[in-house]
């Protein structure tokens, strides 16, 4: 059974990129063979090699165990100033280390991207793939990258997408990373 590990990038209560992420969770719920694992962003202290050295904190440690546990990871990034968030970049910089050996070494991951704007926070995907790739994550490779435009308006009271189209393109993203972790593709368990 394929474990996802799924990670916003936002710290927002209302956050169109947790939706998102609630979305695929939904998702992946619908495949009776997978389990979905969410990550806390603010599970992570700021990153500092001397608390790094000191075997990290135990909030820090428990997360990067159930990264560590997954088969492959999604995240869903706001694009700020046409990067990733500082809080993003920093969970990041601790599933990486050590050095050559992070918890996201070889590790799948999966990149969707969801904003106000029509262009979906499309400027944050490469230089998040030049993050992961640069930290020894493999970025599962989605044509066309899977964007989330006017993300505002779409997200439901429940925290949601229900867009059909936005729903296709992030079970599309699913299947992509499902088949990057080896697992049978599975029509979705339906009524």
């Amino acid at each position: 059974m394929p474990k996802i590990a799924l990670l916003s990038g936002s710290l927002r209560r209302e956050s169109s990129n947790t939706a998102v992420i609630a979305t695929i969770r939904r998702i992946l719920e619908q495949h009776e063979d997978c389990e979905a694992v969410d990550i806390a962003l603010r599970s992570f202290p700021p990153f500092d090699e001397d608390v790094e050295r000191a075997g990290g904190t135990e909030e820090s440690r428990a997360v990067a165990a159930r990264v560590a546990a997954a088969d492959a990871l999604i995240i869903s990034s706001p694009a700020y100033n046409g990067y990733p968030p500082g809080m993003l970049k920093n969970a990041l910089d601790w599933l990486s280390r050590p050095p050559g050996g992070g918890v996201i070494k070889g590790m799948p991951v999966g990149i969707a991207s969801a904003s106000p704007g029509r262009a979906g926070g499309a400027n944050v995907q490469p230089r998040l793939a030049e993050i992961l790739t640069n930290s020894g994550a493999v970025v599962v490779e989605c044509a066309p990258p899977v964007t989330v435009g006017n993300a505002v308006a779409l997200r439901t009271p429940e925290g949601i997408i229900t867009d059909a189209a936005v729903h296709a393109d992030l079970e599309r993203l699913v299947a992509d990373v499902l088949a990057a972790v080896g697992a049978p593709a599975t029509a979705p368990v339906t009524g």
